[in-house]
């Protein structure tokens, strides 16, 4: 039985370059039609083809994988997948941190006309922060740690945030630092050294969904105001440093910037 290069190109959906290309890597062996040179592929080549396929679903790259279908012992290819599979479980962990934290941003957004500029009082949360005294300083600490390298890294699971300091929250008149937030929900799937930062949490929480305008620590400041506001009538304290965690960034059909923010406070009675 002998395949064309188009119908084989067909049937698994790539192109007769990538057929040749792994020709040219010594992955398949086709064979050459009289005169015409046209390439004849053989069971062997589609059922190596198929292999490959699977392989490199698995992660593998095209020299581990002429490396397994030519000369690899068993043993070594039990390691290479093992391997293969720590790193998909990893995937599947980023990915479903990712998921969630998707899922989260969209339910706020689709109910944002209800939420904005609303506090309400939710179940306790908690988040691990690292602050500096403004953004340049922030950015120039980059080199010189790891921690905040990985912080940043993480991006979507982290977020850029205001810093609101416990003093600031019980009344003191004390400047609005920033820093990085990152949620213990999705601690699992960032690999940082969390012992380096400090923790955020309590037994309940404070939120509110809030746009960012203008001149953005003044927009937070009046949040803050409406959220201490709410706090104070509902007889609630703050507990520990609160922040803000980012959302979604966009321009809408009118050309308008949207920056949609959550503001989280810790509290108890």
């Amino acid at each position: 039985m002998k395949i064309s290069i188009s119908a084989l190109s067909v049937a698994y959906g790539l192109s007769p370059e990538a057929l040749r290309y792994y020709e040219e890597k010594g992955l398949l062996t086709p064979e050459r039609a009289g005169s015409s040179g046209f390439r004849q592929f053989s069971l062997n080549d589609v059922q190596r083809l198929g292999f490959i396929k699977s392989y490199q679903r698995q992660g593998f790259s095209l020299d581990e994988i002429k490396h397994i279908i030519t000369c690899c012992p068993q043993d070594e290819l039990i390691a290479m997948m093992d391997a293969k599979r720590d790193e998909l479980r990893e995937q599947l962990i980023l990915n479903r941190a990712i998921y969630d934290r998707t899922t989260a941003g969209t339910d706020l957004l689709r109910d944002s006309e209800r939420l904005l500029l609303h506090p309400r009082l939710c179940q306790g949360c908690a988040a691990y922060l690292v602050q500096y005294s403004s953004v340049s300083e922030l950015f120039s600490s980059v080199s010189d740690s790891p921690v905040l390298k990985e912080l940043i890294d993480a991006l979507p699971l982290t977020s850029y945030c205001t810093v609101l300091p416990l003093k600031r929250l019980e009344g003191e008149s004390v400047l609005l630092p920033v820093g990085v937030c990152a949620p213990v929900e999705y601690s699992a799937a960032i690999h940082a050294d969390f012992s380096a930062m400090r923790m955020s949490a309590g037994p309940r929480s404070v939120r509110c969904l809030f746009e960012l305008f203008g001149h953005e620590l003044r927009s937070v400041a009046q949040v803050l105001e409406l959220c201490l506001d709410f706090m104070r009538e509902q007889g609630l304290r703050p507990v520990c440093d609160g922040y803000t965690r980012q959302y979604a960034w966009f321009s809408d059909e009118k050309k308008h910037r949207r920056h949609f923010a959550e503001m989280v406070i810790p509290v108890a009675n």
